[in-house]
């Protein structure tokens, strides 16, 4: 009787350990020209984004690197100058990476120059467009100049922007 029992059990572990051994399937998700509007504390801001990302998770390791170009108006010499911005896991400005099938979401600091300003970024895939992702990405930021006040940041996913002039330079 022990040694079926002992059979069953070594039968189901040969069975199962397959399964168990299994590496898990990669996750990906990639995007690129994403635009948004800069909202501060509820007033859109003459600023706007362009920016790209990739996530990936494979076997238990997971990763993700975004670029961040900000499109700023500069009125008095009427031009759009372009900063460029990038954050990473292997640079340690993206943080709490989540990764599924479905959505990806990280804490990431998009400025070197201001890491107590992090953005929360959350993309989620289109259900009827799988390669497209619906984005944001929100911030609590103290006040440059009043440190007890807090300026809730959010950058809204807009289909285009238009730019007032047509000469990008510094």
């Amino acid at each position: 009787m022990k040694t079926n029992l002992s059979r069953a059990i070594l039968f189901l572990l040969v069975m199962a350990l397959p399964v168990i051994g299994q590496a898990k399937e990669s996750v990906y998700h990639s995007a690129h020209s994403i635009l948004f509007e800069i909202i501060e504390d509820g007033v859109i801001s003459s600023k706007r984004v362009s920016l790209e990302f990739a996530a990936n998770a494979l076997d238990g390791a997971t990763w993700a690197e975004c670029r961040i170009i900000v499109i700023a108006r500069n009125d008095d010499r009427k031009r759009i100058e372009l900063y460029t911005y990038y954050s990473s896991t292997d640079q340690m400005t993206i943080k709490n990476l989540q990764i599924d099938p479905e959505v990806v979401s990280f804490e990431m600091i998009p400025f070197p120059l201001a890491p107590d300003r992090p953005l929360k970024f959350v993309a989620a895939r289109k259900k009827n467009e799988p390669d497209l992702y619906q984005v944001s990405a929100v911030g609590l930021w103290t006040g440059l100049l009043d440190k007890n006040k807090l300026i809730k940041i959010e950058w809204r996913q807009v289909p285009s922007i238009k730019l007032p002039y047509a000469t990008i330079g510094k």
